[in-house]
């Protein structure tokens, strides 16, 4: 009996375990259930999600899944499994879920309402993915929420009011997404919050008082947004405060003083913003701060010397400000420091024997400022300087000599300045030089061996000095050289063959020296070859038809040299081109038809050689043709042809001191956009076409053609007394350059002495000068750029059709000056931009000869044209185009009446505007030469005319990228990472991210 007993109890154990085990299967299978229910709303191609499925009873082995001691599910971390499809609320079914991180895959669609049932829910990161739709208000019902993560997705909308209920809330990201809309005040409610981050949106308004109450704050990240308004001065309640990240923003005013309060501060990011004003002294407080960006604002006055106590700094960066006074020599006391870039400001002075003291200095650049001196020597001591950049200044004295044998120098540009003596000879002794520019000086001697040497180097600037000796040929060991440029210096011997070695070659440079031979055929292997300018030298013989093979070319200039021969019919080949210079060689036979297949070119010159036969026919289908066709002074006979009306774009013709018969087409007369058109000294008869574009012609344009009746003449033109057609270049064949020189040089200098009293009687008897830029300009056919404007005028009609420049009269006012509305004697609206003088003369000067020389070079039917300018004691004006519907961003963001016409714009208007901007833009950076970079467009830069039609304008900060002394390499378009500036060091990048916001703002005003 009792062992009866102790079966049954026996089996009666075993079913309550077997119903327990039973239990506890069921439990985890229905975890298991939801996991694969929000599977079912994922794609995984590359099977990171194998291990979820039925076979196994404990999702807690499953990828990503993790669990508690007794197997509950509380974690999912699907972080980078390149997971797309859809997120599942059904997720929220889990209890105790309390980490969801699906970050960097690519799962799209809205963010699901139904999370905001994960009540338990600590940290959500969906970071990284492609969810879109409005900001989810719901998600700021999970009151435990600690993280919530959602940067990089396509969300929009503005963040919401109750953000302020989540006090759990210690992280907040949501950068790179489109929000708009303001920073709700609410946010002051999350006395928890410790990071903010929430750059590269389109937040706007002011900074909100309220986020000083966010007590426990570390880092705040708003930068890349359009906030505006005044530095908030209770931020400097923020004890706690790290990093304080604000750059790319609309803010403006003075930096207060009170920023000195951040006594844990490192890094302080307020670059790319409108702050005016001095750098507080009370900076120097910031014990901690480790890195300092100040650049690309309006800053003034001297640094403060204060910034010395900041021993900890690792990065100083104080560019393009308007800073002035001398560099603080006590900067040489930080001991750290890595990065000191204060260039294009206005300092002054010598630079600082103290910081050649600094021994972990890598990167150091004061370009484009006012200094003086000589290098300090203890520079070339620095056994950790990798970048070294002082170009654009007045420095004086020798490059130290072992500059180079102590360090990695990667990048030398101290180009443009006045400094003499050999190029050192330890430049490259690490093997880790790249960029070197040593441009624009009065160097002299040979290259050193050790640069002929160089392998790792890719570009070579060492034009405009007084270099001699021959072109090296260690050109094996070069092979990573881009750019090689040499000229105007005083180089001579012929060009070896050895250059064909040079294949990732894209420029070659070597102008204005004293090469002599033919160009080897060698040239042919450069596959890469973008520009090749050989002019001004004393080259012969035959252009090699394996030049041909050179078909990336986009420039090839070969003129003012000795060339004879034929033009080569593979030059067709050449489809890329933009720019063909053959002018004043000795070239013969007739222009190649297949030039016509040349579909990109902008400008031909092939004026003065020994051409003959018929102009090609082919000519009329260059319609990309816009600067210039010159084949004038040759011997081409035939008539003009019909299809030049062809060319819509071309702004100078050049047929003249040909033998040209025939009358004039009067397809020529209709090509509105021409300025100048030169016939003269043909053969041409008949009546010259009555279009407007002739009647605004002067005369001398069709002299010297027999029988050729002239506009508003009542006779045709006499005989003149023709020119020998042999010969029209710059040198005749009986006088050698030698004679050539001393005759000009006795010219030049008796007419010196004349030029040097008139300009002291100019002096005694000042008045205004105001100037056409047609006046400046010289033999057309030798220019290397043309600009023909209207004719000229008086600074007295200028004050009259303005008013006295009167404010009821300005259209615009900017950093530089005011613009006002002239409408002169005959009618005509102009716009004249008055530039500042007094204080800020030095500014204006630069920025008025920065506009001159830049508008001066460039035509374009979406570039704003200048008419000319005028020096006057109490300012400088220059003369523009006037602009009927003003600025796209008063269009779009004004209060006038204009304002109101954006909402009207068709989306058809705002593709053409949109357009015609970015072609403005595109020739200016890709097609203008020298190439030339904006760098500062933004709506207001984008003028409509009446027809809406836009062009580009202001060019008081453009840089001229085909000069490579122009502008700092550090300044490059971009901007630092979000924590630490990462500058392009080798490549001069275009300014798209201001363009892109533009056309974002375009898009979005209704």
């Amino acid at each position: 009996m009792k062992k009866l007993d102790h079966g049954k109890c026996f089996m009666g154990l075993v079913m309550v375990l077997m119903f327990s085990v039973s239990v506890l299967v069921d439990s985890i299978n229905e975890e298991g259930d939801v996991l694969l229910e929000f599977k079912l709303a994922l794609n995984d191609p590359s099977a990171n999600l194998n291990t979820w499925n039925r076979s196994d009873s404990f999702p807690c082995n499953w990828v990503g899944v993790g669990c508690t001691n007794d197997h509950k599910v509380i974690s999912l971390n699907l972080h980078g499994m390149n997971l797309s499809g859809s997120l599942s609320s059904t997720i929220c079914k889990l209890s105790f879920l309390t980490v969801l991180n699906i970050s960097t895959n690519f799962i799209s669609g809205p963010i699901p309402n139904g999370l905001a049932s994960c009540q338990h829910l600590e940290v959500l990161d969906l970071c990284t993915n492609r969810f879109h739709d409005a900001f989810p208000t719901q998600l700021c019902a999970i009151s435990s929420l600690k993280v919530l993560s959602l940067c990089e997705n396509y969300i929009n909308g503005v963040i919401p009011e109750d953000i302020g209920k989540l006090f759990s809330l210690r992280e907040l990201v949501v950068y790179s997404n489109n929000l708009t809309g303001m920073i709700p005040k609410s946010i002051g409610n999350l006395k928890q919050l410790k990071i903010i981050r929430a750059g590269v949106n389109l937040l706007s308004g002011p900074i909100p008082s309220e986020i000083s109450e966010c007590e426990s704050l570390e880092v705040l990240g708003l930068a890349q947004n359009s906030l505006s308004g005044p530095f908030p001065i209770e931020l400097q309640n923020l004890k706690n405060l790290t990093s304080l990240v604000l750059w790319q923003n609309l803010l403006s005013g003075e930096i207060p003083p009170e920023v000195g309060n951040f006594s844990r501060l490192e890094l302080l990011a307020l670059h790319a913003n409108s702050f005016s004003g001095r750098i507080p002294q009370e900076i120097g407080k910031l014990t901690q701060l480790k890195r300092l960006y100040l650049y690309t604002n309006q800053l003034n006055g001297s640094i403060p010397q204060e910034l010395g106590n900041c021993t900890n700094l690792v990065e100083i960066d104080l560019s393009e400000n308007r800073l002035t006074g001398f560099i603080p020599k006590e900067l040489g006391q930080i001991p750290n420091l890595h990065l000191l870039h204060l260039f294009e400001n206005l300092m002054i002075g010598n630079i600082p024997d103290e910081l050649s003291h600094l021994k972990e200095l890598k990167k150091l650049d004061l370009s484009i400022n006012n200094l003086t001196g000589e290098i300090p020597l203890g520079f070339q001591y620095n056994p950790f300087l990798e970048s070294f950049q002082l170009f654009d200044n007045h420095l004086v004295g020798s490059i130290p000599p072992l500059i180079g044998a102590s360090s990695n120098l990667s990048v030398l540009d101290i180009s443009m300045n006045n400094l003499v003596g050999p190029i050192p000879p330890h430049l490259c002794k690490s093997q880790k030089l790249m960029f070197l520019s040593l441009g624009s000086n009065k160097l002299s001697g040979n290259i050193p061996h050790g640069l002929k040497s160089c392998k790792s180097l890719i570009q070579l600037m060492l034009g405009d000095n007084l270099l001699t000796g021959s072109l090296f040929i260690e050109f094996s060991n070069l092979y990573n050289l881009s750019a090689l440029e040499l000229h105007q210096n005083h180089f001579t011997g012929p060009l070896p063959p050895e250059i064909g070695q040079l294949t990732n070659l894209k420029r070659l440079h070597l102008s204005d020296n004293y090469f002599f031979g033919h160009i080897p055929p060698e040239i042919g292997n450069l596959a890469q070859l973008v520009t090749f300018n050989v002019s001004s030298n004393r080259l012969f013989g035959d252009i090699p038809g394996e030049l041909m093979n050179c078909l990336n070319l986009q420039r090839l200039d070969l003129s003012r040299n000795w060339f004879t021969g034929y033009v080569p019919s593979e030059i067709g080949n050449l489809v890329n081109l933009e720019l063909l210079k053959l002018s004043d060689n000795k070239m013969n036979g007739s222009i190649p038809n297949s030039i016509g297949k040349l579909a990109r070119l902008t400008e031909l010159q092939m004026g003065g050689n020994f051409f003959s036969g018929n102009v090609p026919f082919e000519l009329g289908q260059l319609t990309a043709l816009q600067i210039s066709l010159n084949i004038s002074h040759n011997s081409l006979s035939g008539k003009i042809p019909q299809n030049l009306g062809n060319l819509i774009m071309l702004e100078s013709l050049y047929l003249n001191d040909n033998l040209l018969v025939g009358e004039i087409p009067a397809s020529i007369g209709q090509l509105v956009s021409l300025l100048v058109c030169n016939l003269s000294n043909n053969h041409l008869f008949g009546a010259v076409p009555n279009t407007p574009v002739f009647k605004r012609m002067d005369s001398s344009n069709f002299v010297g053609n027999e029988g050729l009746c002239i506009l508003d003449s009542n006779h045709c033109s006499p005989p003149s007394i023709r020119r020998s057609h042999h010969r029209s270049g710059w040198f005749n064949d009986g006088l050698s350059k030698d004679k050539i020189v001393s005759i000009v040089s006795g010219i030049v200098g008796f007419f010196s002495l004349i030029f040097a009293m008139g300009v002291c009687w100019a002096i005694k008897n000042r008045k205004p000068i105001c100037v056409s830029l047609e006046e400046e300009q010289v033999r057309p056919d030798l220019l290397d750029n043309y600009y023909f404007p209207k004719a000229g005028f008086k600074y007295q009609d200028l004050v009259e059709a303005t008013h006295n420049f009167s404010e009821d009269v300005v259209i615009g006012k900017g950093a530089c000056g005011v613009v006002y509305k002239a409408v002169m004697g005959d009618g005509e609206v102009v716009a004249v931009k008055k530039l500042k003088s007094g204080g800020g003369a030095a500014i204006v000067d630069r920025s008025f000869l920065a506009e001159i020389s830049t508008l001066g070079k460039i035509r374009h039917k979406n570039i704003v044209k200048l008419y000319g300018y005028c020096y006057h004691q109490e300012s400088n004006l220059l003369l523009y185009e006037y602009m009927e519907n003003g600025s796209l961003g008063e269009l779009l963001h004004g209060n006038s009446h204009k304002n109101n016409n954006a909402r009207f714009l068709d989306w058809n208007a705002r593709y053409n505007i949109a357009r015609g901007a970015a072609e403005g833009l595109c020739y200016l950076h890709n097609d203008c030469r020298p190439q030339i970079v904006h760098r500062d467009i933004k709506s207001n830069n984008i003028l409509l005319d009446k027809k809406f039609q836009p062009h580009v304008g202001d060019f008081g900060l453009a840089k001229l990228m085909d000069n490579p002394y122009s502008k700092s390499m550090s300044a490059v378009a971009g901007s630092y990472g979000y924590i630490a500036p990462g500058k392009a060091l080798l490549s001069l990048l275009v300014p798209k991210y201001s363009f892109e916001l533009i056309i974002f703002s375009h898009i979005q005003v209704p």
